[in-house]
């Protein structure tokens, strides 16, 4: 039997902190960035999941369909496009697994600035040529180092605008766009899932639902590979966890940031863990009978979804990218081990 944990928690932010908060972004910052990125994106359809014999209560919200594949156009865009033109003269990075650094790409292309892009030395081969496509200069550096400009946001020498994912209000705000999106597309949702990186897009979807429909619940959807979320809200404050290699890439890290830390509490309501190859599952799932490509961190929510933990009413799972590697899903069809 897979162990999962389905915790409820409301911990206030620690009163010694002294890291500054990430602020979460009001409904008027999220409207007025769905309007920013009007032109720019695609507003995602909202489709009842397909499987004979199974749920009639689960929906998907394709964010794969977005033009760069992820939903990470939206965020990446929203801060860019807010951002001051003299900041970005000498151009734009940031610290990325594969999709925030194709959002960075896509937009950089569209304002005609250079981009650079700082990838772990595990990053999927396939999102590094995407990135490449959209011309953006990529970086590698070893996953501890890495990490310390994802924590720090920003490099020590490098002279352009650090495009945060994570913590920007305006990159949330940006993410928050999809959350008025499902709320016109399902006005009696119960339930929204959302894969954890960082914690931008589950906390940028919460601040518009909170907003907007405030009896929903707001699940993270992890994988046994990396588990910050729950043991964050397990232990109360961030704590380190292991993360395991996986082909789950974009979801996991090896901690909940200190800034997201209160944001995070007060906004998620639980955790579902679902096994590495559960999340397979769902990704074949979704191919083989919905027609919809996903990558791993795409498909956790579904694979939350489907282990049952997260009781009844109708469920929102966000498919948040499609970038999937193409030897990973030949593996996965073939229910090969990945």
């Amino acid at each position: 039997m897979t162990a999962r944990c389905y915790c409820f928690v409301l911990v206030a932010h620690r009163a010694d902190m002294t890291t500054e908060i990430a602020k979460s972004p009001t409904l008027d910052d999220i409207r007025a960035a769905a309007e920013r990125l009007a032109e720019h994106i695609v507003q995602t359809p909202l489709l009842p999941l397909y499987i004979r014999g199974g749920p009639d209560n689960v929906f998907l919200k394709l964010e794969n369909l977005q033009p760069i594949g992820a939903f990470k156009v939206r965020c990446m865009g929203n801060a860019m496009l807010t951002a001051d033109k003299d900041d970005l003269r000498h151009g734009v990075y940031t610290a990325s697994s594969g999709n925030a650094g194709l959002g960075l790409a896509w937009m950089a292309d569209i304002l005609g600035i250079s981009a650079r892009v700082y990838v772990s030395d595990t990053a999927p081969e396939g999102k590094l040529e995407a990135m490449r496509r959209f011309g953006a200069e990529i970086r590698l550096l070893t996953v501890d180092d890495w990490w310390k400009i994802i924590v720090n946001s920003c490099h020590p020498t490098d002279p352009g605008f650090y495009v945060d994912a994570v913590r920007s209000p305006s990159a949330m705000a940006g993410n928050g766009a999809i959350g008025l999106e499902i709320a016109e597309q399902l006005s009696d949702v119960d339930r929204v899932i959302v894969p954890f990186g960082g914690g931008g897009v589950a906390c940028g979807i919460a601040a518009a639902m909170r907003a907007l429909k405030p009896d929903v619940k707001m699940i993270v959807a992890e994988s046994d590979a990396a588990t910050p979320v729950t043991a964050a809200l397990e232990a109360g404050r961030p704590v380190p966890v292991t993360v395991k290699s996986s082909f789950i890439s974009g979801a996991g890290a090896p901690s909940v940031l200190e800034e997201m830390w209160p944001l995070v509490s007060q906004l998620v309501d639980g955790t579902i863990v679902s096994s590495v190859t559960e999340v397979a599952d769902a990704v074949r799932l979704l191919l083989e009978q919905n027609h919809i490509v996903a990558e791993g961190a795409g498909a956790i929510a579904l694979a939350a979804a489907l282990s049952g933990e997260g009781g009844t009413g109708k469920t929102v799972c966000v498919v948040t990218g499609g970038n999937i590697d193409r030897r990973v899903l030949s593996k996965i069809l073939n229910r090969q081990p990945v």
